[in-house]
Formats: C-alpha cells, structure tokens, sequence
C-alpha cells in the first residue's frame, strides 16, 4: 500500500491543502511549529480514527470554521487506486472508502485494506519516532531488551502485556508455600470445616415414640379446621350481609327523594348556554349603545373652499419653489447692492469727495484715458517748471553770494601788500610741510617702518628752510593791480546774469500759476479739493472709472429689485385670491399649507366620517338582529325549563341537578349490589359474636394441639437431622465450590499464560532469525561495521557485538548507537511484513544524533529500502532536503489553501 495524495480539509492549523507523493522517498521539511508533526498525525487519524476526547492523544480539531478531517488517496497491493475519506462525526470520525469502480466502504472495508492493524501495531513497526527511546536509559537492562524485543521484533508487545498480568493474577490465586492467597486460604478452610463435620454424626436416636403421637394430633387438628371452615363460611355471608344492608336501606331513600323530582326537565348544558347567551346578549347590548353614541356623535363640518379651489390651491402651492427662489435673488441682490454701494462709498473716501454732494458729477465726469493723459501731462508740466523755477531761484542766490564775494574781494585786492603776500606764501609753505609729513606718517604706519616717518620729518625741515630763503628775496610787482581789474570785470558780467535769472525766474512763475489754475479747475470740476501728486493720478482715475462701474452696476441691481418685486407682488396677490383671509408675506406659503392641509384634512374628515355613519348604521342594524336572536335563544331556554324568570330558571337548575345527583348516587349503589337480592331480616345484630366466640374456642384448641406438634416435631427432626450438621455439610459443599471455581480459574489462566509462551517460542523460531539476520545487515552498515553482529544472549537480552568480539548490552551502547540498532530491529521487522503489511515507512527526524559518516550510511540504507517500500520522512534540519537526490521535496511552510505542496 502506497500513499497518492494527501487532501486536508481542517485538521490542526491546516486547512484544505492538497498534498501529492511520490512511490520512493518524500522529504517533509519546514521549521519548527510549521505543521509537520500534524500531517503525520493527519495520516494516522484518517487511516486509524480520530482518538477520544478524553485519551492522551491529540484530537487536532482546527481554530476555525473549517471542515473536520480530509482524504487520503493511496494505492492499494493490487494497484488500484482508493480514497479514504473520514471526518467530525461520531467518536472516531465517519469514514467513507470509495473504490474505482464508484463503490463505497466503511470501517469493515477500511479494516481489510489495512490488514486488520490497529494504529498501536501500526506505530509500533512501520513509524519511526524516538519517543519510546526517551525513557530507555532509567529502564534495567531486561526492561530495556524486553521492549526493544516486543515493539521492535517480533509485535506482541500486547501479548506480553496480558501474560504478565496473567502471571500476576495466578500468584493471587495460589502459590505452592503461601497463605495469602485465596486457593490456600480456601483449603485450610476446607480441612477445619471437615473436622467439626465428624464430631455432629455421632448422636442419632429417641424417634418412635414421638411419630405415634404426632399421627393422632395431625386427625384431631383436620377435625377442628373442618368446624372452623364452616363457622367461617357463615361468617362471611354474614359479613357479606351486614356490608350491603346500608346499600339497600340507602337506595330506600334515593328512591323516595326521587320520586319527588322525576318529574323535572331542563336544557342540556343549560346553565353555561344561559349565561353565554345572556353574555353576549349584554355585550351585543352595550355594543349597540356604543354605536348609537358613535353615531350621535359624528357630525360633518363644512369647508371654506371648494373642491376645484382646493386643487387650485394645491397647484399653487406647487409655485413655492419659485416664491423662495425670487425672495432669495432679491435678498441676494440687495446683498449685492449693499456690498457694491458700500465699497462705492469707500472708493469715494478714498478719493476725498463726499458722495452725496459729488457722486452725480463723478458719474458724469469724463475720466477717459484721454482726459488722463492730458492730465497727466498738465500736471507733469507744472512739476517740470517747478524744478526748474526752483533751480533758477538756487541758482540765482548762488550768483547773488558770488556777487558780494567778489566785491568784498575787489575791496580786499586794492588793500593788498607785501605782508599779505607773506602770509599767502607761509601757508603754502605750512600746507606743503603738513603734506609732507601726513604722507610720511601714513607710509610709516602701512609698512610698521618708524624710518621713512623720521625722513618725512627732516624732509619738511628742509623745505621750511627754502621758504624762508625765498621770502627774504621776495619782491612785489605790478601783478596786484591786474588781479583788481580783472575782479571789477567778473563783476560786471555778474551783475548782467542775475538780471537774467530774475527775468526768466518771472516767466517760470506765471506759466506755473497758469497750470495750476488749470489743475485746480479740473480738480474742482470733480470736487476734489486737495491737491494731488501726478504719481496719483492714475490710480484717481482707476477709482473713479471704478466708481463709475459700481453706478452701472448699482443701477442694474435697482432694475433687477424692480423686476423681482413685481413678480413677487403678482404671487403675492395671487395668494390672496386663493384664500378668505390675510396673508403675511413672510409665512406666505407656511400659511398656505397649513390652510391647504386643514381643508384637505376637513374633506377627509368628511369622507371618512360619511363612511364611518355608513359602517356604523349597517354595524347597527347587524347588532339589532343579534339582540334579537339572542333574546330568542334565552326564551327558548326558559321554555324548555318550564319557567319564566331567570330566578325561576337557576331554581329549575338546582332541582334537575339534584336529580341528576340522585340517579347518580342510585347507579353507584346498584353497581356495588351487583344485582344481589337480600332481606333486611336475614341475620340477627348478635350472630357476629356468636360466630367469633366459636372459632375463637376452636382456634385455641388448635393451637394446644400445633405446640405439642411442633415440640414432637422438633424432637424427632432433630433426632433424624441435626440442623447445625446441615449447615456445616453446606457450609462445606459451599466452601468445596468456592475452591473448584478458584482452581478453574487459576487453570485457565495457566492455559492462556503456557498458551502465550507457546506462541511466543513459535514466533521467535520462525520470524525472529530472519528479522535478526536483516537488523543485523542493517545494524552492521549503520555503524559503519563498528559492530558485526546484533545478537539474543541465552537469557533473551539483545546485546551488540564489535569487530573485536567484545559484546555490550543495549543501556551500555551511547544513544546514537542504540538508536540504530532501535531503527535496525524496526526496519527488519517492515521489511519482514512488507508481504503481509504492505505499508509505508513514517520517520520523525530519527537521525538526529548520527554523525556524518553513519548519517550517510543511513541515508544510503533508505535509498536501497526506497526501491520496494515507501517512506515518508519528516524532518527540521535543512540539509536533509539534500540528501536524496530522487526525494520528493514537501515544503511545509509553504502549503497554501488549494494548493499543491511545493515538491523540489
């Protein structure tokens, strides 16, 4: 048996993922806690059952809402392709085998396919865990050897099981030198019990004489009890007699009683009719009552309007829409007017102007680009000749300041001598000394040279020395009286340039006066007072062009207002039409509606309360012919009872009830008489005593002769029969059984534990040599033929036997190597069964402490068993996805919902 595929509808943290496998070697791999361990348990569940809730292993219910379970598809001994299906159902799950040919199975099918294994079989050969390892070394050595041999080789792990509690349960029953056991308690019990037994035989005898007389009182006891039959019998009819004389005298009386009221008749059920009758007869009545005040009280008023104003009105109100949009366009327009005449007043402001008095003339003012310009013009004009009147008046006091200079200079020139020559050439000998030593000081400084400084120094006092020669050879010459003439000529042209300036300073002033007073006229023509500056005036005229546009605007808007109030005004009047009363135009169409629905509210009200009258008449008219029938049934009623009134009518009730009562009470008592006939006369009041007193006589009489019969008796039985004899011989027949059923069953127990050796032994004969040869080859390539043979020692323990001869028991070998002779024993017992069991080999990570080199014999070993057996290898270590080359690779971290397990 192969598996195809895997298919997982909700099982631990998977849920419907397919799975696909290969014949040969299929590697499972993903980290810890990626699900590994839970598809090998899916595999077991599906094939084996879901384990109770309340066992040891887990169930694997998924988180979710998904499915319980999934499918299997496996390739059966004959190749034929089979679908294990089970899932949440009963305590193992509802499984389903679907066959080829499209038959279905269950758990018996399921059974044979698996060859009858349990999943404790299954595990126990062909699943390769180290779990049952875990505990090997705290185990001794022959526990050790003895699981290996149950679990590993030969499978009966569960027969040895039941013969070691056979063992045990034997040794409670018996052992050869004990007395705690319950066979050795129950034999001594026997042999005390037979000593006392001898003792009661030995007394026997007095028998005879007692026979005689027991003879005699048996007849005279018959004797009595036939008197005391017959005094009974009497008795009893008697009794009989006396129990039915009250019967009899009470059906006397019944019969008199009725008599007096056989006579009266009356409805069946009367009283419940009456008064279901009578109820609905009041309630028919207050029905009607309330009706009539219904009736009474429904009163149609009349409306104000017509029904074709009504849907005028209703048309009407269809033009609210246009109502609130014309009132919010005017509003919005005289937002608008408002906002715009608001910021014409500040553009006005800002201007200077007051508007009430200026705006007509602003509005009709000219201010074109043209007339801007001019402007401009005009004012650039007089800002030009301002300059330039102001450059001639500076220009002219400059000249005036030249004049008196150059006259005082005249005065001073003829006054000029030789000392004011020398005073002329000293400073400029001091102004070329200072020179001298600034320029010296500067370099000094520049250049950190106190040297060049001290040159200057000297330098100057050279020069002062020159001057001083040259001074003392000064002499004046004629060169005075030129400077003086030509003084008296700068003069004089002057003179000449300041009375042009004047003139021409006159011409400026009065073309300046002209145009401002042409600015002034053009400012005044707008009311604009002040005086501007010609970088304003663009942005006066741009105002007041905007000034201009916000009139036009403002004019607009006033017609707009117009035309919206006048259709306002026709709505208005319209609305007045519609209606009888006044209207406000805020609540216009609110008091519209509420009109239209009162109206509409008043015909319907008509409407309704015109077919409420009519439901309410034809309502009445029903209830009348109730009442009537009602009435009728009542008097109906009355005349069966013979009676009139309702008084008369519960009195007829009582009466017919009592004798209703009275027959009752009269077949009671004829039942109890059960059609015995008997006569008040019969029997005397004192045959009762008379009776008891004579059995009373015979009863003591019989009663002497039992006691001296059962003192006889008791003579005589225990002179034939001891009676604590008896019960010793059954309490020692009894104790005599309790051993046989003892024995039995330590026999049989006996014959099941030799039974068991028995197969044991034949297993061992016939399956144990060929499983110990291939676990032998197995263990021999896994230890890399450290150890050359795995071998049963006489006392059936296994023990591992080197190169060199020397042997180690199982817990002596390191735990490596006492995983591989464990995976050896297990291989050879799959390999053994591969014809019988036929199943997959399952393995969970069992290599992990192999070194490299047993690691790669291992791994060489499950390529050789990959050719005829299936094996399914579950493991966390990344290079064990390597390690095959023909492996199917199943990353399990990477299975996806409907998809197929990624497979390298």
């Amino acid at each position: 048996m192969k598996l195809v595929k895997l298919q997982i509808y909700g099982f631990g943290k998977h849920e419907n993922i397919e799975i696909k496998l290969s014949d040969g070697i299929n590697v499972f791999f993903g980290e810890n806690e990626v699900g590994k361990t839970t598809i090998q348990q899916f595999i077991l569940h599906i094939l084996f059952g879901f384990p109770q809730r309340n066992a040891q292993l887990l169930r694997y219910e998924p988180k979710s809402n998904a499915a319980y379970g999934g499918k299997v598809e496996i390739s059966d001994d004959q190749g034929q392709l089979i679908t294990i299906e089970r899932v949440k159902g009963k305590a193992s799950g509802e499984v389903t085998v679907y066959y080829p040919d499209g038959t279905r199975g269950g758990e018996r099918e399921l059974s044979s396919i698996l060859h009858a294994y349990s999943r404790s079989d299954f595990e126990a050969i062909f699943s390769f865990s180290l779990l049952q390892l875990q505990g090997f070394e705290k185990m001794t050595e022959e526990e050790l050897t003895k699981t290996l041999l149950s679990s590993g080789t030969t499978g009966i792990d569960t027969l040895a099981i039941v013969e070691n509690q056979f063992i045990k349960d034997m040794g409670e029953l018996f052992k050869p030198t004990g007395r705690k056991p319950l066979i050795n308690q129950k034999i001594e019990e026997l042999r005390e019990l037979e000593t006392a037994y001898k003792h009661q035989l030995e007394e026997v005898g007095k028998y005879e004489p007692a026979i005689k007389r027991l003879n005699e009182i048996e007849t005279i006891v018959e004797e009595l009890d036939q008197q005391e039959k017959e005094i009974s019998q009497q008795l009893q009819r008697y009794m009989e007699w006396k129990q039915l004389k009250p019967l009899k005298e009470t059906e006397m009386d019944l019969n008199l009683e009725l008599d007096l009221v056989k006579e009266q008749t009356f409805p069946s059920d009367g009283i419940r009719r009456f008064e279901l009758t009578k109820d609905k007869l009041n309630r028919n009545s207050i029905e009607m009552e309330q009706v009539k005040k219904e009736l009474d009280s429904l009163t149609i008023n009349t409306t104000s309007l017509t029904s074709s104003q009504i849907e005028g009105l209703q048309s009407f109100l269809n033009r609210e829409a246009e109502w609130h949009q014309l009132r919010s366009k005017r509003i919005q327009i005289e937002e608008e007017q408002s906002k715009t005449l608001q910021s014409q007043m500040q553009q006005l402001a800002l201007v200077g102007v007051d508007w009430e008095k200026s705006l007509q003339h602003i509005v009709h003012a000219d201010v074109s680009i043209q007339q801007e310009d001019k402007l401009v013009t005009t004012l650039q004009t007089e800002k030009n000749l301002e300059l330039e009147l102001q450059q001639e008046k500076r220009l002219l006091q400059m000249k005036e300041q030249d004049l008196l200079h150059l006259q005082q200079r005249v005065i001073e020139a003829k006054k000029v001598n030789k000392s004011s020559s020398a005073q002329q050439t000293n400073k400029i000998m001091f102004g070329i000394i200072a020179a001298i030593v600034l320029i010296g000081v500067i370099i000094g400084v520049a250049q950190s040279n106190w040297i060049v400084p001290l040159t200057a120094i000297i330098i100057s006092g050279i020069v002062s020395a020159g001057f001083t020669f040259m001074m003392n050879t000064w002499k004046q010459s004629d060169d005075v009286r030129t400077y003086a003439d030509l003084l008296n000529k700068e003069l004089q042209s002057l003179q000449q340039e300041i009375s042009h300036l004047k003139q021409k300073i006159n011409e400026l002033e009065t073309n300046k006066t002209n145009i401002s007073k042409q600015v002034n006229e053009f400012l005044t023509s707008y009311h604009i007072s002040e005086q501007l500056s010609p970088s304003l005036l663009p942005e006066l005229f741009k105002r007041l062009r905007l000034i201009q546009e916000q009139q036009i605007q403002l004019d607009q808007m006033e017609t707009k207002l117009y035309e919206v109030g006048l259709r306002i005004q026709e709505l208005y009047r319209q609305a007045l039409e519609k209606v009888p009363f006044n209207l406000s135009e805020e609540m216009l169409f609110h008091q519209l509606r509420d009109f239209y629905l009162a109206e509409k509210q008043k015909i319907e009200d008509q409407q309704y309360k015109a077919t409420r009258i009519s439901e309410l008449q034809k309502k009445y008219k029903e209830l009348a012919l109730l009442q009537e029938s009602f009435t009728e049934q009542i008097r109906l009623l009355y005349q069966e009872a013979n009676v009139d009134l309702e008084s008369d009518y519960y009195t007829a009730n009582s009466i017919y009830e009592k004798k209703v009562e009275l027959e009752k009470e009269l077949r009671h008592i004829h039942m109890q008489l059960a059609g015995k006939h008997i006569n008040l006369n019969d029997f005397e009041i004192t045959f009762e005593d008379k009776c008891k007193g004579e059995l009373h006589q015979l009863q003591q009489q019989r009663h002497k002769y039992n006691d001296e019969k059962a003192t006889l008796s008791y003579q005589t039985k225990r002179l034939l029969e001891d009676e604590e004899q008896s019960e010793q011989l059954q309490l020692l027949e009894q104790k005599k059984a309790e051993l046989h059923e003892l024995v039995k069953k330590w026999a049989a127990q006996k014959v099941v534990v030799e039974s068991i050796k028995q197969m044991m032994k034949q297993l061992k004969e016939e399956r144990l040599p060929e499983v110990l040869e291939n676990a032998q080859h197995y263990f021999q390539l896994l230890t890399n033929q450290s150890y050359v043979q795995l071998i049963l020692s006489p006392e059936g323990n296994f023990e591992a036997v080197k190169t060199t001869g020397q042997r180690f028991k199982i817990a002596e070998l390191s735990q490596a190597t006492k995983e591989q002779a464990y995976i050896s024993l297990r291989l050879a017992l799959a390999v053994s069964l591969q014809r019988k069991a036929p199943f997959p080999i399952i393995m969970d990570d069992p290599f992990v402490h192999f070194d490299r080199v047993r690691l790669q014999q291992v791994v060489q070993l499950m390529a050789e068993l990959q050719k005829e057996h299936q094996l399914l290898y579950f493991t966390c270590h990344d290079n064990m996805q390597y390690v095959w080359e023909d492996a199917s690779v199943i990353q399990v971290a990477t299975l996806l919902p409907r998809k197929v397990g990624v497979v390298k």
